[in-house]
Order: structure tokens, then C-alpha cells, then sequence
């Protein structure tokens, strides 16, 4: 896979425990974004789940992060989780103009909660309120949205299918535009704490390139306890370059 179209990185940076394992010692407060964007090139900010990044986050982001980084934010939960897509185009529209501000921007994550389950109306109705130039990926946590219908409208409006590796969900990738989307939460009882084998990756290497021509990927660790998630996005990375 060429280099240019294959963006690996993590879900967050400012783990504590990840001192001593991924960030040196010193390395602490904003040093750690610095850090982290000199051995990774995209980055999925789980912060903005939670709250409306300030304007003065999003100045310290763009002095921080370099030319030609991929930076990728959670859209809010209040639009997904409480208002569950219905009656949000006041919450939708002040968020993509906040993060519109954001100069390395390049794609907006939606997870929908689990007790959503497929409601093809719904889901065209939101999609059809986004806008760029940011793409956008929907994260789907029921399974029933594993389904035909959902991957033809998503690639009407150019939207990605986000591939899971989650225990309770289908680990199928379904490409519905240019880019491809993974996450990967871990597989273990304990959510998020679990540690990727390298046959696991390369399962999921070989998964990806079935759909990779022409394509690119982004693929996105979540498994962020004891600085799991940097050391699994490094050898899924390398995996990726020799397929």
C-alpha cells in the first residue's frame, strides 16, 4: 500500500499511563501532542465526544500539529447519543463551524450508541445535513446496521462504513467510498484493555487490502490501557507496508 494513502494512529494522546511506555519521561501536558505527531501522521480526538472544543483548544492544535497531518475528531455525543440524531441541526451546525476552524481537519467520526438500530430514514436525514469539507464516517454499535441498504446510502453521500474489531460486532470491512475507516476497541472481557497479537493485525491487513485500490485508510487504535493502542497502531502500520 503506498505510504501517502495509509493513516495509523490512536484514539487520543493524553493517557497517563502511557509515561514511561510510549512518552519519555519529561514528555508530559501539551509536550504530548508534539510527541505524538513526530511517530504518527493522524490522530482521532475522543475529546470533542464530550464538549465543543474551545477556540483556544483549537488555536493550541493548530500550532502544535504539523503540515500534512490527518486529524480526525469524535462528533458529539449530545447529536448522537442524546438528541439521537432527531431534531439536532441547531447542535450540528455549531459543531462542524467549530471544528471547520481546525487547519488539519480531514474526516468527522460519528458513533452511534447501541440501542440505535437501523432506521434508514434517520440515517439519511443526518447525513444529508453534513457538510465539508471534512468527510465523515459513521461508527455503527448495533448490529443490525449491517446491512445492504445502509452501505448504498452511505456511498450516495460518500460517507465511510466504519469497520470494528469489537467483540459483539461484525469485523466486516465495507468500502462505500474513497476511504477506508477502522477501529479497533480490543476483543478482550475488558473493553479497551487488550493486546492486538501480530496474527490478529495481519488478519486485518489482509482484510483492508481486498478494498484498498484506490483507497485510502485510516485506521485508528482504541485500546489505550498501558500504551497498548501506539504499540499495536506501530506494528499494524508496518504490517500494512509490507502487504
Amino acid at each position: 500500500m503506498p505510504a501517502d494513502s495509509v493513516h495509523v494512529g490512536t484514539s487520543g494522546w493524553t493517557y497517563d499511563d502511557w509515561a514511561g511506555r510510549f512518552y519519555p519521561q519529561g514528555v508530559t501536558g501539551v509536550k504530548r501532542l508534539e510527541y505524538y505527531a513526530q511517530h504518527f501522521d493522524t490522530v482521532e480526538v475522543n475529546a470533542t465526544f464530550y464538549r465543543l472544543p474551545s477556540a483556544t483548544l483549537i488555536g493550541s492544535w493548530n500550532r502544535r500539529l504539523p503540515e500534512g497531518f490527518h486529524l480526525v475528531v469524535k462528533g458529539s455525543r449530545l447529536i448522537t447519543h442524546l438528541k439521537r440524531l432527531r431534531g439536532c441541526e441547531d447542535a450540528l451546525g455549531t459543531f462542524l463551524a467549530r471544528v471547520a476552524e481546525l487547519r488539519c481537519l480531514r474526516v468527522i467520526l460519528w458513533q452511534l450508541p447501541p440501542s440505535l438500530q437501523r432506521d434508514l430514514p434517520l440515517l439519511e436525514a443526518f447525513l444529508a445535513q453534513l457538510t465539508g469539507p471534512a468527510r465523515h464516517a459513521l461508527e455503527f454499535r448495533h448490529s443490525s446496521w449491517w446491512h445492504d441498504e445502509v452501505s448504498a446510502l452511505l456511498a450516495r453521500y460518500g460517507a465511510a462504513f466504519v469497520a470494528v474489531s469489537h467483540p459483539d460486532l461484525p469485523g466486516q470491512v465495507l468500502p462505500t467510498t474513497d476511504f477506508l475507516y477502522l477501529r479497533f476497541h480490543g476483543m478482550g472481557p475488558r473493553r479497551y484493555d487488550y493486546d492486538y497479537s501480530e496474527a490478529e493485525l495481519r488478519e486485518w491487513v489482509q482484510r483492508a487490502a481486498s478494498h484498498q485500490a484506490g483507497r485510502t485508510l485510516y485506521a485508528f487504535f482504541n485500546n489505550d490501557y498501558r500504551a497498548q493502542a501506539p504499540a499495536n497502531a506501530e506494528t499494524f502500520r508496518a504490517l500494512l507496508g509490507r502487504n
